[in-house]
């Protein structure tokens, strides 16, 4: 894997972390859709941000659940979630083109980002409500062969990202929040840890066994504390290394 430009996104417009000074350092924005946190308002601020600073919008859709900021898992049926996924792209749509700007792609949040990867019904729901909107929205989801067979069934592109802030258990998937140490918190260590899976393409598990990342972006979470000295840290530890900060969708 040889990389000179690399996506850099976060979680936005759920109103728990300091979204506006992280916009400078992005180049795509996972706009909360209203649903786990969030809101119009809070919609409607993050794409006028996204639009002043030239980042690529995106949908974050997830579970309809605010008491656990749509981190556990719901169960629903297919129905139950393509409306939902639909709803939400659609309650964000009308913000966007409000603005005048363009929705480029969909990511799923929390508990629904990673039950779509083990989980063929409800990814088929979400890749499916996807596709009826838009079938040239980008999905940025897992990289599992589950939700690819979900996407190339609906038409759709997926594309993977790298979490600069969560460690990895050896068969590449994230520890568990549940896990100490699963949330990266020092900015340089994160910064060095990007660097390391850009040059390589891999990085070391909580083990310490080496693992493989195939990834076109790179996701930092809003709410963690410290996430715009993360970013700062990112984005000019990249620079200095020759790597532009620039979204796969950029000149698409």
């Amino acid at each position: 894997m040889v990389l000179t430009t690399i996506d850099l996104n976060a979680d936005l417009a759920e109103e728990c972390g300091d979204d506006a000074a992280l916009y400078p350092y992005l180049s795509s924005a996972n706009v909360c859709c209203g649903r786990h946190a969030g809101g119009v308002a809070a919609m409607k601020k993050a794409v006028s941000a996204a639009i002043r600073n030239d980042v690529v919008i995106g949908a974050h859709v997830g579970y309809e659940d605010r008491e656990n900021f749509g981190r556990i898992e719901v169960e629903m049926d297919y129905d139950a979630l393509r409306k939902l996924t639909f709803d939400q792209i659609h309650d964000l749509l009308d913000v966007v083109n409000q603005a005048n700007a363009e929705l480029k792609y969909v990511k799923p949040h929390g508990a629904l980002y990673h039950r779509m990867g083990n989980d063929p019904e409800q990814a088929a729901a979400v890749v499916d409500a996807v596709a009826e909107i838009n079938p040239g929205l980008h999905i940025l989801v897992p990289d599992t062969d589950i939700i690819k067979s979900a996407a190339t069934n609906a038409g759709l592109t997926v594309v993977h990202e790298f979490f600069a802030d969560r460690a990895y258990l050896p068969v590449g998937t994230l520890v568990p929040r549940t896990v100490p140490d699963s949330v990266l918190h020092d900015a340089d260590a994160i910064s060095e840890r990007v660097l390391e899976w850009l040059a390589g393409g891999e990085i070391a598990a909580n083990d310490g066994t080496r693992i493989s990342i195939t990834a076109q972006s790179i996701c930092l979470h809003g709410d963690t504390p410290g996430a715009v000295e993360s970013a700062a840290s990112i984005y000019q530890r990249c620079e200095s290394a020759g790597y532009e900060i620039k979204s796969w969708l950029a000149n698409d």
